[in-house]
């Protein structure tokens, strides 16, 4: 029925009608009589708004700058969790490089006291030259007493033949040596 009316006679069937609930108008105005600026604007908030469609470079447009800022948004949040987990890591590199330093250290002074002990034992113990001289002069000691304890021996028994001779057993002696 209104689509074959015009707007302003719209307007003014819904002026004549009787008031429908909720509805309350300051007047009733004959179709063409002068229509009041506060029903005029009644009408305006109740007139339904015609929407627009969208044309086509309007939604590409649209659509083309969501598609933009959704594709910027996860790129940024894939970026912040590879820069996460690159920092991670980094960190987790650092940490092992600090223990194995530690452990360098921890080496390094192990090396060095075995160092300090190697050398209080080079200066206290004997080189291979001293071990040498060492031994020559043992063996000349050793030469030594073997001669003196031979002569010694030699002595004693020119001694013994001294005294048998002196006592009479020159005899007793020979017949020793006899058998």
């Amino acid at each position: 029925m209104f689509s074959r009316l015009s707007a302003s006679a719209r307007v003014a069937s819904t002026l004549v009608r009787p008031a429908v609930v909720g509805r309350r108008f300051e007047s009733t105005v004959k179709v063409g009589d002068a229509v009041s600026t506060s029903s005029i604007s009644r009408l305006a908030q109740e007139a339904p708004k015609k929407k627009r469609p969208i044309g086509g470079f309007r939604g590409g447009l649209v659509g083309f700058l969501l598609g933009v800022t959704s594709a910027g948004a996860f790129g940024f949040v894939y970026l912040i969790e590879e820069y996460q987990k690159a920092t991670s890591l980094v960190l987790s590199s650092v940490d092992e490089l600090e223990k194995s330093s530690l452990k360098v250290r921890e080496y390094v002074k192990k090396i060095e006291t075995v160092e300090s002990d190697l050398n209080r034992l080079r200066a206290s113990s004997a080189t291979s030259q001293q071990l040498a001289q060492v031994k020559a002069d043992w063996r000349k000691q050793n030469d030594i007493l073997t001669r003196d304890h031979l002569e010694l021996k030699a002595h004693v028994w020119e001694i013994e033949q001294d005294v048998d001779t002196a006592l009479g057993r020159a005899s007793s002696a020979k017949a020793k040596k006899n058998n």
